[in-house]
């Protein structure tokens, strides 16, 4: 009577190939799955590096565009509004009420880097200083930003009408903001401030 051949304990060629196609499936699928979670970390971490941005745009132009100074005697223009650039006298928070040095002359517009800039120089009567006033001081507040559009309104009893430029002597009523940005970057809200000035031009 023969005996029965016995096979190997051994796995076969095909069972090897099927197991090779099950093991490359699951890597492939963990290997999408990290890209698919690094890919949502980027984003996620720009939309909050933007969000941050724009709250700080946000803060910074509408403190010191809100507090725009009303023209006194010894200024020659203490509001020049450009279409695309923004030069005005405003009062710099957290300095003493009589102190020489809080009122500043603040440049607002976007360089050739494609940032958003700021620039400001105390801006004292000169009668009162014995010395040569500081150099101008320049913050970056955003980046990838192609312009910005400016838009200028004064109060009347029929609600006024915007304007591309400000020449008048006094300072407008509200200063609408609208940022051109990059292509690949996310929009931005317009923002329209309000001066702290009546329509008579006083605080």
């Amino acid at each position: 009577m023969r005996q029965p051949v016995r096979r190997d304990g051994g796995f076969t060629l095909l069972e090897i190939i099927v197991a090779m196609v099950v093991l490359s499936m699951i890597v492939l699928g963990l290997g999408q799955a990290t890209r698919f979670g690094m890919t949502s970390w980027q984003v996620q971490t720009k939309l909050a590096n933007e969000a941050a941005q724009l709250e700080r745009v946000d803060r910074v132009l509408r403190l010191l565009i809100g507090q725009a100074c009303a023209p006194l005697a010894t200024d020659d223009k203490p509001f020049s509004g450009e279409a695309h650039r923004l030069v005005f006298l405003t009062l710099v928070p957290n300095q003493p009420e009589a102190g020489i040095t809080r009122r500043s002359q603040v440049a607002i517009g976007v360089n050739d880097r494609h940032q958003l800039v700021l620039r400001w120089t105390p801006h004292p009567n000169a009668a009162l200083l014995t010395h040569d006033p500081p150099p101008m001081q320049e913050i970056v507040l955003a980046e990838h930003m192609e312009r910005l559009d400016f838009a200028y309104r004064q109060a009347t009893t029929d609600g006024g009408n915007w304007s591309k430029a400000w020449t008048d002597a006094s300072v407008p009523a509200l200063v609408q903001i609208h940022f051109v940005r990059s292509a690949q970057y996310h929009k931005w809200p317009d923002m329209a401030v309000a001066t702290l000035l009546d329509p008579n031009g006083s605080f």
